[in-house]
């Protein structure tokens, strides 16, 4: 199995903190790439995480290949919040849309049209 690098920035803001992946042309392709984000907020001391959507592989968001589920599922087991930016939901299949609604009725997982948006929810 190849290593992919991941970089990523601690953001502090209102006494808070998030770490947010930057898009380095790595995409995010495995339940395995997404527990090494849970490895990198222990390693900050962080509970919570943005992700530009454009850096999920095709595969996150086929529903059929429960890669995204399993993986939401392990940031819900480690109490890892997780913002997923996606500011092109028209691209979203109607599955995925339903999914959306109900992530973001819950409180560990959402999905945010924008960074800011991502970044209130996450300090509040």
């Amino acid at each position: 199995m190849e290593m992919i690098v991941m970089k990523y920035n601690v953001v502090n803001k209102n006494n808070e903190s998030y770490i947010i992946l930057n898009n380095n042309g790595t995409k995010i392709s495995s339940e395995q790439d997404m527990l090494d984000i849970i490895g990198f907020c222990f390693e900050s001391g962080v509970n919570s995480v943005a992700i530009d959507g454009n850096i999920l592989s095709d595969e996150f968001y086929d529903l059929k290949t429960k890669i995204l589920g399993m993986s939401l599922q392990k940031f819900i087991n480690y109490n890892i919040r997780l913002a997923i930016i996606i500011n092109e939901e028209k691209l979203l299949s109607d599955r995925f849309k339903e999914l959306k609604l109900e992530l973001n009725k819950g409180g560990n997982i959402r999905v945010c049209h924008s960074i800011e948006e991502a970044e209130i929810w996450l300090v509040k």
